[in-house]
């Protein structure tokens, strides 16, 4: 059960070890495991501005250095800046008279304003543009080609290292057939691939990095001002820490001199299992939309565990705990309590990959070999569940209704006569079950008690043509139940 402003009282347990609530993870359907933040990759799938909904691809975004070329940000309050129009009276000249002054009409201008602190391009000297869609005078970074000098280098030394291990990958796997490839019949060497492909030479990479002039520290510092120590400061006119470093390439001193940032943009994103490579989320590409073509949240496949109430945890004794079980799906559910340690272990297996994603996945540079032990070991971690108490579980199986609508407007709920079930209503159900309290628990110690849920889950995903798999399954959820403190 997740809360907004309070904390979580029960937190499931991630394939990882993680303890999250079930409305920060996710339900692969094809791994049929819960997975966390921790267990996903991220990938873009576009960019946008959130100001002006517009979209951009990457190269353009790259080029634009990720900013949006129509909106600014005020660099005072970093609110949006808005767009105000006001009348440019003509300009009277002294020598031509009034006979100009009749035929010229006054004109419309337009300025950038802050509708939060007030702050306008007037205030730094920034001339009104009769255009409002843009045509604002843009800064010109004083060191912008030594930066570029720098990056060129490094993209440089990158491109070599990168093309060197990819050589020693290719020599492992240099098998010659017997049929003619691309390069033996049409002549193409690797450096004409690479002009064809868009990128850069070895023959530029080699000579940005023999070119470049490495920077020397010099003894020679300017002076400060004879009256740096002794004028009167004017904290109003003097720029904070934040507003220095949202201009990063001038860092302007004096309020005097803070001119207007371009918006950044913002990106959405799709997730993936780092296990199977499915997507669990892809959201649409319209940016004015906030729904879904894939969203596999585990809300919306895993039973959810509510409390409703509990008594005080006492050491040594017994305590009443009311819970309310929620079916998600729109299938009905089987399911039993049991305890954590009945829980079967469940070994992580990889899908079975062709022999060209295998070697892709060798000749991949961004995945290492220590990036994949380290992920091997997450897998192998298990969560440290609390031991002090204990939920005296059933041994019934709880049949819970699919999903209905409908049934929500319904405020008759169904009691049973069983001594476990209270009520029952459309998919949820309320149990009363007992927490068994260890006699060593501490007071004032936290009072947390482990529960394992095993359910019936009914895949609708269509199973591959190579490995037919049923579509019922039997998973299970652990989760932990915090019950406040251990009164004395």
């Amino acid at each position: 059960m997740a809360y907004l402003t309070q904390p979580d009282y029960i937190k499931y347990v991630c394939s990882c070890g993680q303890l999250k609530p079930i409305t920060n993870l996710y339900f692969c359907r094809h791994c049929l495991k819960i997975r966390c933040g921790f267990c996903i990759c991220h990938e873009v799938d576009s960019h946008y501005c959130a100001n002006c909904l517009e979209n951009m691809p990457s190269s353009e975004a790259r080029l634009k250095k990720n900013r949006c070329s129509s909106c600014f940000d005020c660099p005072s309050c970093f609110h949006t800046l808005s767009t105000r129009a006001t009348i440019a009276q003509p300009r009277q000249d002294p020598a031509a008279g009034d006979a100009k002054i009749e035929n010229k009409q006054p004109k419309k201008m337009y300025y950038l304003s802050c509708f939060n602190c007030r702050w306008t391009s007037r205030d730094v000297g920034i001339p009104d543009q009769p255009v409002a869609s843009g045509g604002w005078p843009e800064r010109t970074n004083p060191f912008a080609a030594r930066v570029n000098q720098l990056l060129d280098y490094y993209k440089a030394i990158a491109q070599q290292e990168k093309q060197e291990k990819l050589d020693r990958e290719r020599k492992k796997f240099a098998i010659r057939g017997k049929y003619m490839n691309l390069t033996d019949k049409t002549g193409l060497t690797g450096a004409m691939a690479r002009n064809i492909a868009g990128l850069a030479s070895s023959e530029s990479s080699s000579s940005a990095i023999a070119n470049f002039v490495p920077s020397q520290a010099s003894e020679e510092v300017k002076e400060l001002p004879e009256d740096y120590h002794t004028q009167e400061v004017n904290l109003k006119q003097i720029t904070s820490m934040r507003q220095r470093l949202r201009a990063a390439e001038w860092q302007p001193r004096s309020a005097a001199r803070l001119h207007p940032a371009a918006r950044a943009l913002s990106v959405k994103r799709s997730q993936r299992c780092r296990a199977c490579d499915h997507n669990l989320t892809k959201p649409e590409y319209n940016p004015g939309s906030v729904k879904f073509k894939i969203e596999l949240l585990a809300y919306y496949h895993v039973p959810e565990v509510k409390i409703i109430s509990y008594e005080t945890v006492k050491p040594g004794e017994t305590t009443a705990l009311l819970l309310k079980l929620t079916n998600p799906t729109a299938h009905e559910m089987q399911v039993r309590l049991l305890q954590p340690q009945d829980v079967p272990e469940v070994e992580e297996r990889e899908e079975p990959k062709s022999i060209e994603k295998s070697l892709e996945k060798s000749l991949n540079l961004e995945k290492s070999t220590r990036q994949d032990s380290s992920w091997s070991a997450v897998l192998r971690r298990r969560a440290a569940l609390p031991t002090d108490c204990a939920v005296r579980v059933p041994d019934a199986c709880l049949t819970l209704a699919q999903r209905d609508d409908a049934a929500e407007y319904d405020d008759d709920p169904q009691h049973d006569t069983s001594d476990i079930i209270m009520w029952r209503k459309s998919n949820k159900l309320a149990l009363r079950l007992q927490v068994a309290t260890a006699a060593g628990a501490a007071p004032g110690g936290r009072a947390r008690a482990a529960l394992a849920l095993q359910y019936s889950y009914r895949n609708t995903v269509p199973p591959a043509a190579a490995a037919p798999a049923p579509r019922d399954h039997t998973l299970y959820a652990t989760l932990v139940i915090h019950l406040g403190t251990v009164a004395e």
